[in-house]
């Protein structure tokens, strides 16, 4: 995460960091600013409804690079965030819509930039297990869109794919 903040802030730009963890908001709300000398933001389930578009106002308006780090089911859907050309998803969700809703804040109209979004995860970990869970799922929901000939390797992927699970990986 710091190697990428560094990249971000060397190029004068903002970031979007979304975490659903409350010690990941209070930790990098201590150690950010004195590690970057930069702003940090938080929305999260205890920011008030009303409160939150006031939040991502004040960081837009801020002509500096800063961070506004999210809670994604607090700030996932009815923001618009096009201050930021960076999304970072610390830690990844099970569900991918949530994911993509989340990082659909920096892709709203008035957004002139291109957008970068990093997902992070440990190689060898159930975040692992839960990456290759969530490109399945979008995978599948894009040949549900799209149709698909149905044929025998996607039943097969699918099938392995309902039967994948963390302990079932740690006993072979």
């Amino acid at each position: 995460l710091c190697t990428l903040l560094e990249e971000i802030f060397s190029r004068g730009e903002k970031v979007l960091v979304f975490t659903s963890y409350r010690k990941m908001f209070s930790l990098l709300s201590r150690d950010l600013p004195s590690r970057f000398d930069v702003r940090v933001f938080e929305i999260d389930g205890s920011t008030e409804p009303k409160l939150r578009q006031s939040v991502v106002d004040e960081f837009s308006a801020l002509e500096q690079p800063s961070v506004l780090v999210l809670n994604p089911t607090a700030a996932g859907t009815g923001l618009n965030i096009t201050a930021a050309c960076n999304v970072i998803h610390y830690n990844l969700e099970w569900n991918p819509a949530k994911e993509d809703q989340a990082t659909a804040r920096a892709y709203r109209r008035g957004q002139d930039k291109p957008v970068m979004v990093y997902r992070l995860f440990y190689a060898g970990t159930v975040e692992e297990s839960i990456k290759e869970r969530m490109d399945l799922k979008r995978e599948m929901a894009g040949k549900a869109i799209v149709g698909t000939d149905g044929d025998k390797a996607d039943r097969e992927a699918i099938i392995r794919a309902l039967s994948l699970s963390p302990v079932r990986s740690q006993e072979q």
